[in-house]
């Protein structure tokens, strides 16, 4: 009797086991209507197509403005222009784009293959843009939608010349970066800062570590990482993250007026988030692991 009531445990042990594995393993299904995207180096990458027929994948870039596409798809190629008009398909949006084009030897086709398209965040101008991180989608909110959402902090996008930006701060070492950062879904790390950080600010040089971007070039370009205290964009806050400086000529960007940073998608990771490109704001729930 008692090895038939431990065989009945055990059944009922293994039965809720397989239960809860499958259940764990079952793949997520995405809202109807959304467009499923791919994590590739923490960048988000569409399935499309071009003009109708070339199937693709597109890099979606919120810190570029336009199309950039392989020169291999250039129609016009004995009296070549500097631009062409190109009809982009994702899901169910298309536009007709100005696009410029990508040598076959450019960094980008480097890194993303050259079947990959640059697109910026002038495709989905004037729609509500949800972005899905954890369940790799990207959505289109009606404004009835996005009015009905809570739980979400809510920035001001400023438009600079086509790039978005919004406040935020960094605090190292004590020491409080401030201002207005480049919000660049292009960009796979955290944050990104000018070389200059050390000695406008102050800060301890043993502090910085080296590393090599191994996610992106070929070359595994030198780069400097230094450990952030806190990040705090609006009321969104992440601590202990580190941040990206380099002399390396892809990475290094020169002090400005109009930002201090670059934010990354390993930033936006740790969100939901929405893109309003109606209203411009942004709009950032963290995730709950």
């Amino acid at each position: 009797m008692i090895k038939y009531f431990s065989f009945i445990l055990l059944f009922l042990y293994s039965t809720w086991l397989c239960a809860t594995v499958q259940a764990d393993t079952l793949p997520v299904k995405i809202p109807e209507g959304a467009v499923p995207v791919k994590s590739f180096k923490n960048n988000i990458i569409f399935q499309a197509r071009i003009n109708d027929s070339i199937p693709i994948k597109a890099l979606f870039d919120i810190g570029a403005w336009g199309l950039a596409v392989p020169e291999k798809w250039r129609k016009n190629k004995d009296k070549p222009e500097k631009y062409e008009q190109i009809r982009l398909e994702v899901g169910s949006w298309t536009k007709t784009m100005f696009a410029t084009f990508l040598l076959a030897d450019s960094q980008f086709l480097n890194w993303y293959g050259d079947d990959c398209v640059l697109l910026g965040w002038d495709f989905f101008n004037r729609r509500i843009i949800e972005v899905s991180y954890n369940y790799h989608y990207v959505k289109e909110l009606t404004r009835r939608e996005l009015n009905e959402i809570s739980g979400y902090d809510v920035l001001k996008i400023e438009n600079r010349g086509r790039r978005l930006l919004v406040d935020g701060e960094v605090i190292i070492d004590g020491q409080k970066i401030a201002g207005k950062y480049w919000l660049d879904t292009g960009l796979n790390g955290t944050m990104f800062l000018a070389q200059n950080i050390l000695s406008k600010y102050g800060l301890n040089a043993k502090l910085v570590k080296s590393g090599k971007a191994k996610n992106l070039d070929s070359d595994k370009s030198k780069i400097n990482l230094i450990m952030a205290d806190t990040i705090r964009v609006g009321n969104s806050i992440l601590t202990r993250k580190d941040i990206i400086f380099s002399n390396s000529e892809w990475f290094v960007f020169k002090e400005n007026n109009i930002y201090v940073g670059l934010i990354g998608n390993q930033f936006f990771k740790n969100f939901s988030v929405i893109f309003d490109f109606q209203e411009n704001n942004l709009y950032l729930k963290p995730i709950e692991n």
